[in-house]
């Protein structure tokens, strides 16, 4: 999954669940996503967040009106942000298409 020649890329991808996933290595686009969906769309950061043991880490959640988009970082993929139901699926495809293409 890592991007042969662009490390700025931004994907996206069907998750094991079944739901859209965005990925990207590059922290300062991470950044800007988040920032986009806190700002823009009224997203809310939920959870703790903890250090990491290993390479891999998980992040705070978005919140918004039902829907909740997961976050982490992992060595072969990169930062995520995951969708964990319908809505948020919607949505996230939806935000790839505006935002990430």
């Amino acid at each position: 999954m890592k991007p042969a020649g662009n490390p700025d890329a931004v994907s996206m991808h069907d998750a094991a669940n079944g739901f859209a996933c965005i990925s990207t290595f590059s922290a300062k686009k991470r950044a800007r996503l988040g920032l986009l969906l806190m700002f823009r769309y009224g997203f809310w950061r939920w959870r703790v967040w903890l250090p990491s043991v290993s390479d891999d880490a998980s992040y705070p959640a978005f919140i918004r009106w039902g829907m909740r988009i997961e976050t982490g970082y992992d060595n072969w993929s990169g930062y995520d942000l995951l969708a964990t139901n319908e809505a948020s699926d919607g949505f996230l495809r939806a935000f790839h298409v505006r935002h990430c293409s």
